[in-house]
């Protein structure tokens, strides 16, 4: 089996399969697209019994209390089953790692504060704010031109 890979920032994301005859294979593939299609910008969150279909879009900011992770979106707080390092892996550049518990969306921020000791706080919109960590200081830094 040969494979080709063929990066083009134009275009939408799509998946070509060229075969003799449908395999077993050629249906994990077309299972693996499918689901890839329905699940890129969305995650689940649970309020109570509840599970609620999350967009990424909708989302402030992913934190962690009391050792479990939680979602901001649309105002309210939605616990998610996936660790940060799980989120990292989903999210894109429109988000930003401030410390080993939260995850931002840059336009929510409001401001950053610096501190007399030279510590950095983020300041989000709706009132939430948080300290970058001394490892993620520099990243920060370099993609806000602090």
């Amino acid at each position: 089996m040969k494979f080709y890979l063929k990066v083009d920032e134009e275009a939408e994301p799509s998946v070509t399969v060229t075969c003799k005859k449908v395999t077993c294979l050629v249906r994990k593939i077309e299972e693996i697209c499918a689901l890839f299609d329905e699940q890129e910008d969305v995650i689940y969150g649970y309020d109570g019994e509840d599970v609620i279909l999350l967009k990424l879009a909708d989302v402030s900011y992913f934190y962690t209390k009391n050792g479990k992770v939680y979602a901001r979106a649309s105002g309210e707080e939605y616990l998610l089953k996936l660790r940060i390092k799980q989120i990292m892996e989903i999210i894109d550049d429109s988000f930003v790692k401030i410390n080993q518990g939260c995850v931002i969306k840059v336009n929510e921020i409001k401001k950053f504060a610096v501190s007399f000791g030279g510590a950095l706080k983020v300041v989000l919109k709706d009132g939430y704010s948080d300290y970058v960590a001394r490892r993620e200081t520099s990243n920060i830094k370099r993609r806000f031109g602090l």
